[in-house]
């Protein structure tokens, strides 16, 4: 299904019968790159200039994860499973080769359809990633709110469900209020990217309609990410580029040093005083760098 006229709220049936939404910006013709959100987060994440695209040839493809968006809940989902929607989508679109981009929790999606899907993922970019949370030290140098809905969502989901239930109830009920909010807790290396122009409209709007649905989606994709990932980083094969600011507090950047250590196949590119939303000033380079190689 395609609304005429509108590219930012297609939805596309998978093989179960679940609904899968997504959107496209950029270059119809252009080298696919699926992107995959951060947390709490939703299909219109995405460049604030579709120039950019245009100057580097690319059909940006975001997808709304089960439970975000439009696409439906699903019951049981493992992180390894988004490839096979990925998959399915691309067959849908005509893609038979592709990149993909993930952002915060996204980068564990990227990985995993890089892990499994070797044949059709050309390369791999994931910015202010998280790491395995199993790992020694993982939540070190983390604030407690993040440390708390990190441990809660591996070892106790039930509080990290009612985190997110608070958080939905936030960013519903007043939108500037909400902006304000946000913009109170944000350290000082993501203030100066988030008030360029357009770009904290884009932020709180794509995590309005991540929180559609409800919180449930959420809360599920913080499980996935926090817990084993079901799959062995040391055989991923697709190139994967690293981005990751020094001074990110969300996801303390030993996260990337352990994903460029375990990696068989990474480029890893550190920014100094760059914070968690280093990619709102670096889109352009962070796909120029992915698709031209």
């Amino acid at each position: 299904m395609k609304i005429p006229g509108d590219r930012t709220s297609q939805t596309f049936v998978l093989t179960d019968g679940r609904q899968l939404g997504f959107a496209e910006y950029g270059v119809p013709t252009g080298r696919p790159v699926f992107h995959f959100h951060g947390s709490a987060s939703s299909r219109l994440e995405r460049p604030s200039s579709e120039g950019l695209l245009d100057r580097l040839d690319i059909r940006f493809i975001a997808v709304d994860r089960p439970g975000h968006g439009l696409s439906d809940f699903q019951p049981g989902r493992r992180l390894i499973d988004w490839a096979r929607d990925v998959e399915q989508l691309a067959d849908h679109l005509g893609v038979e080769e592709f990149y993909v981009c993930g952002l915060s929790a996204g980068g564990p999606h990227a990985l995993a359809c890089a892990h499994q899907l070797p044949d059709r993922v050309l390369a791999g970019a994931v910015i202010s990633s998280v790491a395995p949370m199993g790992r020694p030290g993982a939540y070190q140098g983390m604030p407690t709110p993040n440390r708390l809905l990190a441990r809660s969502s591996r070892h106790c989901p039930w509080v990290a469900r009612l985190i997110r239930r608070a958080m939905r109830t936030m960013v519903m009920r007043d939108v500037e209020k909400a902006t304000r909010q946000l913009m109170s807790s944000i350290p000082e290396a993501d203030k100066s990217v988030l008030y360029e122009p357009g770009e904290i409209e884009i932020i709180v709007g794509s995590i309005r309609e991540g929180f559609r649905q409800g919180s449930r989606g959420v809360a599920q994709d913080d499980t996935l990410t926090n817990r084993d990932w079901g799959f062995d980083l040391k055989r991923v094969q697709p190139r994967i580029d690293l981005w990751h600011g020094d001074a990110d507090v969300n996801v303390p950047i030993h996260a990337a040093e352990y994903l460029r250590d375990t990696l068989s196949n990474a480029r890893a590119t550190f920014l100094p005083g760059q914070g968690h939303f280093l990619l709102l000033g670096h889109w352009e380079e962070v796909l120029a760098a992915l698709v031209d190689g």
